[in-house]
């Protein structure tokens, strides 16, 4: 299923890594405005697609569609998609790396 989101311009489409927290026991909690806070400073996610102009700048991309990355810290603005997952549109230059060997 799609996203439903197709980002424009310098912006990166990314699907931020699942937070999860896990009990002392080994049970897995996520619920509540902690865990909605700690998504927002999610900094590891998965690529999904580039806005038209992203890296137009540079002279060739830093990430495409498939990477896993790290970007900054609360950056992007939150959508849902029509999937029902939380995506974030970033500034190309938002992203800080790919992480090799990790898609």
């Amino acid at each position: 299923m799609s996203a439903g989101i197709r980002p424009v311009g310098h912006v990166v489409l990314v699907l931020p890594l699942e937070v999860e927290e896990v009990s002392a026991g080994g049970i897995i909690v996520s619920t509540g405005s902690q865990t909605r806070r700690e998504e927002m400073g999610q900094t590891e996610a998965t690529v999904i697609s580039l806005g038209n102009t992203a890296y137009a700048d540079q002279k060739e991309p830093w990430c495409q569609a498939g990477d896993r990355v790290v970007f900054a810290r609360y950056a992007g603005t939150e959508r849902k998609g029509s999937d029902g997952k939380m995506y974030r549109l970033i500034n190309d230059l938002d992203v800080k790396g790919v992480l090799e060997g990790e898609k």
